[in-house]
């Protein structure tokens, strides 16, 4: 792997390269048309992945100029700058690993919450922000199961491979708010949604009166509060299987 840069970090543009560069490229290339596109480029920040930028931030109505900026970082589920909490650090930015308290420790814990119940189940409660034993060892179970060192700290390496498994878990996402209705982030969550039988509409990463329903019923199943809103403890009964 190159030199890792932490996604979210900087400006991205034609002509960057880098780890923050691959992982746009990845998070772009999984999404369906006419959201993502396939991208042949690696690591590179080429015409064929400004292309692919500028379709994105045109479906969801974000200014078409082909650089990653903040706006286009949070449709990505990727909040930076401002949409951080205040004192939040970037998701990445540090190394996490017990004791570690904070909002990216809560983005960890929603990543691996939603990535498969088998880490919801080793966490055993929604995310607090509070990297306490459960989390070293829900860490550890996701390291080995991507074929890292299972040494349950949060490097590079974990990072890395958190982009790539786990879809969203960055942001509270809910209806009738710009910041949080839409994006790559939303798609995920509708095909959550839809494999549990929950949501039938179309897989278009806009959060829409369909979606909220089917939030709704997920919150009823689950036994928690029946609001709409997609926060940590919806966040930790998302995951399928």
């Amino acid at each position: 792997m190159t030199t890792y840069i932490t996604l979210g970090s900087r400006v991205l543009r034609r002509g960057d390269e880098g780890t923050d560069v691959e992982l746009l490229q990845n998070l772009l290339k999984i999404l369906p048309d006419p959201i993502g596109s396939g991208i042949k480029e690696k690591g590179v920040f080429g015409k064929e992945t400004e292309n692919a930028v500028k379709k994105f931030q045109k479906y969801f109505n974000l200014a078409i100029d082909g650089i990653v900026g903040a706006n286009t970082f949070l449709f990505l589920g990727v909040p930076t700058a401002s949409y951080i909490p205040p004192g939040g650090n970037l998701f990445g930015a540090r190394i996490l690993q017990k004791g570690s308290y904070g909002y990216d420790v809560w983005v960890l814990q929603n990543r691996l919450a939603t990535t498969a119940k088998k880490f919801a189940d080793t966490l055993g409660q929604p995310a607090n922000r509070n990297f306490d034993s459960k989390t070293e060892s829900a860490v550890k179970m996701f390291q080995r199961d991507v074929h890292l060192e299972g040494d349950g700290i949060v490097g590079p390496q974990t990072v890395y491979q958190l982009y790539n498994y786990a879809t969203m878990g960055a942001r509270i996402l809910q209806k009738g708010r710009w910041d949080r209705n839409q994006g790559y982030d939303v798609y995920w969550l509708q095909r959550n949604l839809q494999e549990l039988g929950y949501y039938q509409g179309k897989l278009d990463g806009k959060f829409g009166s369909q979606t909220e329903a089917a939030v709704k019923k997920l919150q009823e199943a689950s036994g928690i509060k029946v609001d709409g809103i997609v926060g940590a403890n919806t966040f930790y009964h998302l995951a399928s299987c």
